[in-house]
């Protein structure tokens, strides 16, 4: 595991590994490239990278890039609507996984932002 928090945690190997645990299963629930989509509209949303390309996605995915491309400053106003749009394409498991990964995904973000690893070696 590597990424801002997992720097953070390394003085903390029970907590690291319960994060890493966690991280690995949401993202296992998950299509390999549907996670790494995720975690570029994630990081495109914070300016960290470029948006990935959705040329020749299929319109599932889209919906689902749509969805976690407003969870980090628009989740209250995600309706139920796009919600059951997601969970159509991925099944309510999915959902829960695919809100799991984006929240992940955008606690990195802030994390690296933020510098979190060097304010917890403080």
């Amino acid at each position: 595991m590597s990424g801002p928090v997992a720097e953070a945690l390394a003085g903390q190997p029970a907590l690291a590994a319960h994060y890493a645990a966690f991280r690995d299963a949401a993202h296992g629930a998950l299509d390999r490239a549907l996670v790494a989509l995720v975690q570029q509209a994630i990081a495109a949303v914070h300016g960290c990278s470029g948006a990935p390309d959705e040329n020749g996605l299929d319109a599932a995915t889209c919906t689902c890039l749509a969805y976690v491309r407003r969870m980090p400053f628009e989740h209250t106003a995600i309706t139920d609507a796009e919600a059951a749009a997601v969970v159509a394409a991925l099944g309510e498991p999915g959902y829960v996984a695919l809100s799991v990964v984006a929240a992940l995904a955008d606690a990195e973000c802030r994390a690296g932002l933020a510098r979190l690893p060097e304010l917890v070696a403080g």
